[in-house]
């Protein structure tokens, strides 16, 4: 099969062979000057340009030999992973969960704060948690690289556009952060950091489809190996589909959509109506374990809208794999077995429905991922 010869400008195709050449050595954890060439058909000797300029910049490591059996052993390349670090943050309804890691998404630790009540606050208290996590970093070549921000509603442009269950949807979230830190700050919805997560850490898929279940309902999409996130951010607002006609009011000025049945904040605040009394994710687990019948009915419920829902998706997408994060799996093991027994349509044969593996650490490391993708390939973003 003939190569394909890039022509045009010089610049343009040294960045795209730059690009393509860091790509190979992260794919393949170690790899040779010449195998790079061989891979992606680019001569030795612009292959070991490239790599001198990557080693300058303190990207990548020479790393020993590769075990050959002929003539002189090549050295194998890595990537540097602790050449910078990078910080992801989900901003959720309640709590504030920070993660920080090296390049790659290793040397991950987490940290948990709750949610300023006023959110005024906000601002300033995301100053200091960051602060702080930026002071537990190793020294590095780069430091920190950027801040990723999750956020549980719409964004377009790095800009807040719907944030139905929070108070800080006119807040300029990304400016001062910027300006505190002198990085990159990129800001996305949660569930297409999720999405970017579980793909870029778990399975590698050309057709994803993640759903989030949390205070809404969101679902991160990728298509041909690129997130689609539509023309306004609106791509993936799985809970605002409809499945009640005249049902229930949302913030979003429907009524009877998804997420005000089966999302967990609907699901605890109809127990909580049920049982007069505050219901949260444990207490709603550990009802259901004792068999309290309308903690399972609702359960149940869930499961069917559930199933109504993914059909849709399914037919619209036909993904090659969807994923499901639902606190609900901690009190029902089998609810994707569950959920696609529920479903009776010819596109059942075709429904891969499994758990999600990163679960809420997904939202972080779509984040990580996010960062890293901006700083080594800042011309895509």
């Amino acid at each position: 099969m003939a190569k394909t010869i890039l022509t045009g400008n010089p610049e343009l195709i040294r960045d795209i062979n730059t690009q393509s050449v860091i790509r190979t050595i992260m794919e393949h954890g170690t790899i040779s000057r010449a195998a790079i060439a061989s891979h992606l058909g680019l001569t030795k000797a612009t292959v070991s340009a490239i790599v001198q300029i990557l080693l300058d910049r303190g990207l990548i490591l020479e790393v020993g030999n590769d075990d050959t059996k002929k003539g002189r052993k090549p050295i194998l390349l890595k990537m540097d992973e602790t050449c910078g670090y990078i910080i992801s943050l989900d901003l959720a309804t309640e709590t504030i969960t920070l993660m920080t890691a090296s390049l790659l998404g290793s040397n991950c630790h987490i940290y948990q704060h709750e949610f300023p009540e006023d959110s005024a606050d906000l601002i300033p208290t995301l100053i200091t948690y960051i602060q702080a996590a930026v002071n537990t970093l190793p020294k590095s070549r780069y430091g920190l690289l950027g801040i990723a921000l999750g956020i549980h509603g719409v964004v377009h442009h790095n800009r807040i556009i719907f944030l139905p269950y929070s108070s800080y949807e006119d807040l300029d979230l990304v400016t001062p952060l910027a300006e505190a830190f002198q990085v990159p700050v990129l800001m996305e919805n949660e569930a297409n950091l999720s999405v970017l997560g579980e793909w870029s850490f778990c399975h590698q898929t050309n057709e994803m489809l993640y759903i989030s279940v949390h205070s809404g309902i969101g679902v991160g999409i990728i298509m041909k190996n690129q997130l689609v996130k539509g023309k306004n951010g609106y791509a993936g607002e799985f809970g605002h589909s409809i499945i009640q006609i005249g049902g229930r009011p949302c913030p979003c000025g429907n009524h009877g959509c998804l997420e005000q049945y089966a999302s967990e904040r609907a699901l605890f605040a109809e127990l909580s109506e049920i049982k007069q009394m505050p219901i949260h994710a444990d207490l709603f687990e550990d009802l259901y374990r004792q068999g309290d019948p309308d903690a399972r009915c609702l359960v149940n419920n869930f499961i069917t809208y559930m199933s109504i829902g993914i059909n849709n998706l399914l037919n619209t997408f036909n993904p090659d794999i969807i994923i499901l994060n639902s606190v609900l799996h901690r009190c029902r093991p089998t609810l994707c077995e569950d959920i696609t027994d529920a479903l009776h349509n010819t596109m059942k044969q075709y429904c891969h429905l499994v758990p999600s593996t990163l679960q809420d650490s997904a939202i972080l490391l779509g984040g990580i991922y996010l960062i890293q993708h901006q700083f080594l390939y800042p011309n895509q973003i």
